[in-house]
């Protein structure tokens, strides 16, 4: 059918208004809140469009994209926020920082592989439930923790969580539609994950960077 610029139209600007959220709250809710009534209106009267209804109703892709979204938030939070916890918490230079901050990305990364790997033998949930943990964890001790080690544990669970979820949560989000709409399901998956590129950083300027 005909291509649904409308939809993409609504989408781009929700998008943009979720992305200025940190930095006009006021304006960006209020434009978001618009958008996204206009979007739900559109979507309705054209099922099969940009945004497919079928895309929006599934909770399996709904769960993906949420998670995703918040693991993502959380690790590009702290990763502008952990050097500067590890300078004041624990007295670490920047050379000792950065090092340790890279070391911890790196086998949080090769970590999130072997999750990967194993996602199709641990099933759905187990998947999910290992995400959230660590996810979860590691934002406590990046609020509680002095340890610059355990500090350094927090970005590797951060990392862990969200670059698992991107390669894991992306197959469940894809799988909930008819093959059809498989590439609108990543592209609207991976659209909500790079959301939280652009909320850590300004939750983390606002709780740690700014003080």
């Amino acid at each position: 059918g005909r291509f649904d610029a409308r939809g993409a139209g609504l989408l781009t600007v929700l998008a943009t208004a979720l992305v200025l959220l940190p930095h006009a709250p006021a304006v960006a809710l209020g434009s978001a809140a618009v958008a996204a009534a206009l979007l739900a209106l559109h979507v309705r009267r054209r099922p099969d469009g940009f945004v497919p209804a079928a895309l929006v109703r599934s909770p399996l892709f709904a769960g993906s994209a949420l998670l995703a979204l918040a693991l993502s938030t959380s690790y590009f939070t702290l990763l502008f926020a952990v050097p500067r916890l590890l300078a004041d918490r624990a007295g670490w230079d920047v050379t000792a920082a950065g090092t340790g901050q890279l070391a911890a990305l790196l086998t949080g990364s090769a970590l999130s592989w072997l999750l990967a790997a194993g996602s199709a033998r641990m099933g759905r949930t187990t998947v999910r439930t290992v995400l959230v943990v660590i996810g979860t964890l590691a934002a406590v001790l990046a609020v509680f923790a002095s340890w610059g080690p355990l500090l350094l544990a927090a970005t590797l669970g951060a990392v862990f969580g969200a670059t698992g979820a991107n390669a894991v949560l992306s197959v469940q989000a894809a799988s909930s539609v008819p093959n059809p709409q498989r590439p609108t399901a990543i592209g609207l998956f991976t659209l909500c994950y790079q959301l939280g590129g652009a909320f850590g950083p300004a939750i983390a300027t606002a709780l740690v960077l700014g003080s």
